[in-house]
């Protein structure tokens, strides 16, 4: 059986906001793309049900023991991975401790150590990741 993972967002103009609620209860922040109609490479993915694989590398080899959300409607190559800004995805979730600024742009902080938490708590294991909004 997989392990359930919760994301709940909240979409602000320029950013998709997240509390990542792991099965431990542990809750990370996330940031992601605004939503802009699941555009490719500009919008966040839709809400909804999803298995999300290990990889202990992406396809590009840029990133190392991340996750691939899979079957996303007309999407593809969506990770869990690190970062502080909406610039550093295309599409992808960034996973930190906390959300804060960096300058004057909305950013998730702590990213290596929030990303460290939850490969200690899902390290090789695939999930249910079940995205809802905030409210």
């Amino acid at each position: 059986m997989f392990p359930i993972v919760h994301l709940k967002r909240e979409y602000k103009k320029s950013a998709t906001l997240g509390s990542l609620i792991l099965p431990s209860g542990l809750v990370l922040k996330t940031i992601e793309r605004p939503w802009l109609n699941n555009k490719r490479k500009v919008s966040c993915y839709p809400e909804g049900v999803y298995i999300v694989k290990y990889l202990p590398r992406s396809a590009s080899g840029k990133y190392k023991r991340v996750w691939h959300v899979q079957n996303v409607p007309n999407r593809s190559g969506i990770l869990f991975h690190g970062g502080n800004l909406v610039k550093h995805s295309l599409g992808c979730t960034i996973v930190g401790l906390k959300h804060g600024w960096l300058g004057k742009l909305l950013a998730v902080l702590s990213s290596k150590i929030g990303l460290d938490k939850m490969r200690n708590e899902l390290e090789g294991k695939d999930f249910i990741l079940i995205v809802t909004s905030k409210w």
